[in-house]
């Protein structure tokens, strides 16, 4: 599979081709890079407020960030009983900080409502580009329709 995918629950439940139907386990255990790596691959499966992705290290570890950090072994990552990787956040923007670590841009959502929920996840991942590009847009309210 190449680049990111988001897999809702139900896409998850009803693909018989998926190894897993999505648990999200309470007995999560902390686990060091190696080991959540350990898919034989490149790329990371992540689970992110319940919205999975799988998405190539290579952008996750692209700029320095939160996300770089877990990633080149820096700081505890936890896994659930399948494998996938729990990040404590909201999924609704992360595809958003996906392509802003893959492209260095992103088209940012409509409505100042939206790029504070995009800013306070560039915040919460130390991506400090996206951070400045959303502040810069809620500065210049004419540029967005709420």
């Amino acid at each position: 599979m190449s680049g990111d995918r988001c897999l809702p629950q139900h896409h998850i439940q009803d693909d018989p081709t998926f190894p897993h139907p999505l648990v999200v386990c309470p007995k999560t255990k902390p686990c060091g890079y190696r080991e959540a790596m350990s898919l034989g691959n490149k790329y990371a499966r992540l689970n992110v407020g319940g919205m999975l992705f799988f998405t190539p290290l290579q952008v996750l570890t692209r700029q320095n960030s939160l996300l770089k950090a877990m990633f080149s072994g820096k700081k505890e990552v936890f896994t659930d009983k399948e494998g996938w990787i729990l990040i404590d956040r909201s999924g609704k923007h992360f595809n958003s900080i996906l392509n802003y670590l893959r492209e260095g841009t992103v088209t940012l959502p409509k409505g100042r409502q939206a790029v504070q929920e995009l800013l306070a996840e560039a915040k919460y991942y130390r991506i400090q580009g996206l951070v400045e590009l959303c502040q810069n847009t809620l500065q210049a309210p004419a540029e967005l329709n709420d």
